[in-house]
């Protein structure tokens, strides 16, 4: 049988999806990149905003009938079922982040009459599904009866027998393995780009962070750390099989109590010629960091730091632990560097209570921090947050639009100036696209750059760019 996965977020999910892809393939389903062709669609969700939800659920009414569908991620793992047992209420989502399981032959449950009648006290040898894991299941397969299997992303490795459970007949070659940094698709690239010269390699799952706006710990759970041992291994494995571009991920990346051992001892690897790392928090970066930036040219000379705001009162409402005071201090520390590092950011607008005041200390922030690059997003409640419990979202769509526009016309000031100042560089270049008349691709410092068509290009390769142009957001130029 064949099947396709739809992906919908971050780079987590690519690399989540290629694990997904990698167990199928060992259980003998083959992967198609045609959805026409496919006679199972796996959703690998993302619930960061409801507009990503929406996404999702519009895209559902799209699946032909006669295709299985398969929903995993992050959409599904934040409402989790709760419902009484023994006169106690038993939540699902406490077995859901505590631990990974490890039992060789757990027990699949989905929530049919049989099963909760002879259900055993909770234990890390049960594997939730379907009804059993999330009311949302019973809620869809109303509507989309192909809706076959529902699942945590946790239990990737234990596939084989949550389809066996499902009633396919199921062979495989390969041990199970239900510890998910233990899962390495050898042979599948794990990027969103359109080839294999970059891999993502998570370091850690999930989140302790619980900034009140974010939904992230209560669909991806609680934090767990990978080795080291485990991080070097699998980049080695992608660097022997073609990547030149190793990307660490993990929703606070700079977290890992090791994450500065981690970097230095990619850096040492052999074929790799690019390594960053995505996403940062601004309170977990150390000096021994920053040294790296300096000194270790393979390190990309760009740093995220996602502010969120430029407000002291909005940054405490939105749990972020640090002040403006200390996010221009760290930006000071960046550009005393002697290196020149792009710096990019996010921003939300409009949260609640967000005040003109508190929106004009952000656009004096964002001329302190002269970013090559903010990612501005509207704010939106999401259910279950702390945000949405405790802060009516009172500012209108129409305040918040237009916050939007000024913070991204003052960015477009910024870029221009600052992409201004690569004209007449040579900046070495990955190609990510080629189309009929223009080549896109992107520098260390992640600049977008679009180059003069040449026949010769190869998705998937560096060049060396001489840049000729620039404008907002995006550089010009030609292979030299």
């Amino acid at each position: 049988m064949k099947f396709h996965i739809l992906i919908f977020g971050c780079q987590m999910n690519y690399a989540d999806s290629a694990r997904i892809r990698a167990v199928l393939t060992n259980c003998w389903f083959s992967y198609t990149e045609h959805i026409k062709d496919a006679d199972i669609v796996i959703f690998d969700t993302c619930s960061v905003r409801q507009k990503s939800e929406d996404k999702i659920t519009g895209k559902l009414k799209t699946i032909r009938p006669d295709q299985k569908v398969r929903i995993t991620w992050c959409m599904i793992q934040h409402v989790l079922r709760q419902w009484k047992m023994n006169n106690e209420k038993w939540i699902m989502k406490v077995g859901n982040f505590l631990w990974t399981i490890v039992n060789k032959n757990p027990k699949i449950l989905w929530l049919t009459t049989e099963e909760i009648n002879n259900l055993s006290p909770w234990s890390s040898s049960l594997v939730p599904i379907n009804n059993f894991f999330n009311p949302v299941f019973h809620n869809l397969t109303k509507k989309r009866k192909n809706i076959e299997l529902m699942r945590r992303i946790d239990d990737t490795g234990f596939l084989p027998l949550i389809l066996k459970k499902i009633c396919y007949k199921i062979s495989y070659d390969q041990e199970l393995v239900n510890e998910y940094e233990k899962i390495i698709p050898t042979w599948i690239a794990t990027s969103m780009n359109l080839h294999q010269t970059t891999a993502y390699i998570p370091i850690s799952t999930w989140c302790n962070q619980f900034c009140s706006y974010c939904i992230v710990p209560y669909a991806r759970g609680l934090e767990k750390y990978f080795s080291v041992e485990q991080i070097v291994n699998e980049a080695k494995i992608y660097l022997k099989n073609g990547a030149k571009e190793i990307v660490l991920l993990w929703q606070i990346v700079n977290k890992h109590p090791e994450f500065v051992t981690i970097v230095k001892e990619v850096l040492k690897l052999k074929w790799l010629k690019r390594l960053r790392y995505t996403s940062p928090y601004p309170t977990y970066y150390s000096k021994e960091l920053l040294a790296l930036h300096q000194k270790e040219e393979k390190l990309c000379p760009h740093i995220h730091m996602p502010l969120q705001s430029g407000s002291d009162s909005v940054l405490k409402k939105m749990f972020r632990g640090y002040t403006v005071k200390q996010a221009k201090a760290f930006i000071d520390n960046i550009r005393k560097l002697k290196r020149n590092i792009s710096i990019t950011t996010d921003i939300i607008v409009g949260f609640p209570e967000e005040t003109e005041e508190d929106f004009q200390q952000t656009l004096d922030l964002v001329k302190y921090g002269n970013f090559d690059m903010i990612y501005i997003w509207i704010y939106s409640p999401r259910p279950g947050t702390l945000a949405e419990k405790n802060y009516p979202d009172t500012i209108s769509r129409s305040v918040k639009r237009d916050r939007r526009r000024r913070l991204n016309d003052l960015l477009k000031d910024i870029s221009c100036k600052n992409n201004e100042k690569e004209i007449g560089n040579t900046k070495e270049v990955l190609i990510n696209k080629i189309s009929k008349w223009i080549i896109e691709g992107y520098t260390d410092n992640m600049k977008q750059v679009l180059i003069e068509w040449k026949n010769s290009a190869k998705v998937g390769e560096f060049v060396r760019v001489k840049i000729m142009k620039a404008v907002p957001f995006k550089l010009y130029g030609k292979i030299i």
